[in-house]
């Protein structure tokens, strides 16, 4: 199989879940002590955060690259940005990148593609909602995206920041979704992506009355089956 490359640590809860949903799914299908060989190279969020603060991408697409190199350099064959912010910076880094990378939006697509769903409730950081790059990707496939007002931009952001991404849930803050959603389903949505990697610990299938789409449970499945393509099964 093609070696996996990973760029975590954005935040501890969104690399484990990747690592936890690629190997428990590839021992599904091959069973016995088989798993994916991958190498994570993990970044520090506070080197990032800032320059999302201030849509600096630059900056980000820089600090990427370093990653994404030392992922070349340990063999690997493609790589996987573990969050949905960082993907602002993905057209300033996508022609220097010395791997291909999958990225979320084009996972997430395929997916609300194929169910045939129009309208699409985006949620996530403040840059992940407001710098449109979900917006242009989907957009380019024909989907419709709507997010949620100012005030909710604000305080979901700062659920994400200050809440989830230490692994914190506050049943204030899952009320505040629920109302989020809420509003977007009354504003014509037929889908909801949860365009964070932390977010399924906040927002559960009841919370809405139309399809959820979690990212990171769609991308770690995209990654692995581009990973097994043309692979015949271990023994």
């Amino acid at each position: 199989m093609k070696h996996i490359g990973l760029i975590g640590g954005l935040s501890p809860e969104s690399t484990v879940h990747y690592y936890e949903q690629l190997y428990r799914t590839y021992n599904e299908r091959f069973g016995k002590l088989h798993f994916p060989e991958l190498t994570i190279r993990t970044i520090n969020l506070q080197r990032l955060a800032p320059h999302f603060d201030t849509d600096d991408w630059e900056s980000v697409a820089e600090i990427l690259l370093e990653a994404l190199d030392a992922l070349h350099g340990a063999g690997c064959d493609f790589a996987a940005i573990l969050a949905n912010t960082p993907h602002n910076a993905y057209e300033r880094l996508k022609d220097r990148s010395p791997l291909e990378i999958l990225t979320i939006m084009d996972a997430s697509a395929d997916a609300l593609v194929a169910d045939e769903r129009n309208v699409v409730g985006l949620l996530g950081t403040r840059p992940t909602m407001e710098y449109g790059f979900f917006q242009k990707s989907f957009a380019d496939r024909g989907l419709e995206t709507r997010i949620p007002g100012p005030e909710h931009r604000r305080a979901l952001d700062q659920i994400i920041w200050e809440e989830l991404s230490h692994g914190v849930v506050e049943p204030r803050s899952r009320e505040l979704a629920r109302a989020m959603i809420a509003q977007l389903e009354n504003d014509g949505v037929d889908a909801v992506l949860l365009a964070c990697t932390e977010l399924n610990m906040l927002v559960k299938p009841e919370d809405s009355r139309c399809r959820q789409y979690d990212t990171a449970a769609i991308h770690s499945d995209a990654i692995l089956a581009y990973a097994l393509a043309d692979r015949t099964d271990p023994d």
